[in-house]
């Protein structure tokens, strides 16, 4: 297992107008322990794509360093890098069997042919593609394909794994079913991980570190679990899951908590210590859509706006005020549906509330 280092990477493109070059990539920091599997989050044209590219090789930085290990990759071409990889379209060879993709990498190395037939018979076992091994990726479904283009990145046994969106041609049950099918596979052989994806649910699902990235930039680092309930401004707490921003104005300020006046109520939320706010200021809260419940005896009369039945669950835009919100039931069997122009009464759950810092950037 290596250890993952990137230390003030750039990464910039010269602009076609003559004017400032373009970063594609700024001032990345990034620490991988041995053994993790860290994701890469944000939307298109963030960056997330050209960093798994810095560190396979196939993009240069402009400057900062690479390290896998104790060893600096910076400009180490990528055979020598000792990188296995899982690309978006799979890139199988369509004229060899299973086996022989599989092989391939090894057949490079010129491992010797009975270490060679035992790792690849390993390998196919560990995936479950035994029974497949001489068929032509053409007679594999888009599931086994995937699981043929691990295995060959993981029979070599590299230092480091990379995954660039490897589950995105891949109907959704599928998706769901590779997606925990690979992190077992991961976890069971404790290759040190770098994953690219768009998917927020996917991420959450497999990460032991979520990269949030923005315009060339990281915007947050952490377990899925915090990045979710601390995002660290508007724009992680609004690309990762859904939220309200809320409108509330500071109260009273103590050592653990703080009072806020949200929608005409007074309610009492636990104090960030890295975040400071002044009496009578206002701020913008992240309230979930699953942190409302319905209740007759709730605090906040609302008026639905919008119902969208998702089976195992409710959706509700509704209407609080001069403010708009997305509420979530999970209990709406008990509750039942409740129609667009309803009244409703909800009760919020403060103590998971979040203030957030003034905003800074306009979310995309």
């Amino acid at each position: 297992m290596s250890h993952v280092k990137f230390d003030q990477v750039d990464k910039k493109f010269p602009s076609h107008s003559g004017k400032e070059d373009i970063y594609a990539v700024k001032k990345i920091t990034l620490d991988i322990e041995p053994g993790q599997l860290v994701t890469l989050l944000g939307p298109s044209g963030c960056g997330k794509t050209t960093t798994l590219r810095m560190l396979a090789g196939f993009e240069t930085p402009s400057s900062g360093h690479i390290y896998i290990g104790d060893k600096e990759i910076t400009n180490t071409p990528p055979n020598k890098r000792d990188v296995g990889m899982v690309f978006q379209s799979y890139a199988l060879f369509p004229h060899l069997t299973v086996y022989d993709n599989v092989a391939y990498g090894l057949k490079l190395k010129n491992i010797k042919a009975q270490d060679l037939g035992r790792r690849v018979r390993e390998v196919l076992s560990l995936m479950q593609l035994e029974p497949m091994q001489d068929r032509l990726p053409s007679a594999l479904s888009g599931g086994q394909q995937q699981r043929v283009a691990l295995a060959r990145a993981v029979v070599t046994e590299p230092k480091v794994l990379l995954f660039d969106e490897p589950l995105s041609n891949l109907d959704a049950k599928l998706r769901e079913f590779m997606r925990d099918e690979l992190r077992k596979i991961q976890q069971r052989l404790g290759i040190t991980s770098l994953y690219v994806t768009h998917d927020q649910s996917e991420a959450m699902a497999i990460s032991d570190k979520v990269v949030i990235m923005n315009k060339a930039e990281i915007q947050q680092v952490g377990s899925p679990t915090e990045i979710y309930s601390k995002p660290a401004n508007h724009f992680v707490a609004d690309f990762m899951g859904k939220a309200n921003f809320v409108k509330a104005e500071i109260r009273q300020v103590e050592d653990q908590s703080v009072t806020l006046l949200i929608l005409n109520q007074a309610i009492q939320v636990a104090r960030d210590s890295s975040l400071h706010f002044r009496t009578g200021t206002q701020v913008d809260c992240i309230v979930r859509p699953e942190f409302w419940r319905y209740d007759p005896n709730g605090l906040f009369l609302a008026t639905v706006t919008r119902v969208t039945y998702l089976g195992s669950f409710a959706e509700y835009e509704i209407s609080l005020g001069d403010q708009t919100a997305t509420f979530v039931d999970y209990e709406h069997h008990a509750n039942g549906i409740f129609s667009v122009g309803s009244h409703i009464k909800l009760r919020l759950q403060s103590e998971f509330i979040r203030l957030l810092p003034p905003r800074m950037e306009v979310s995309a």
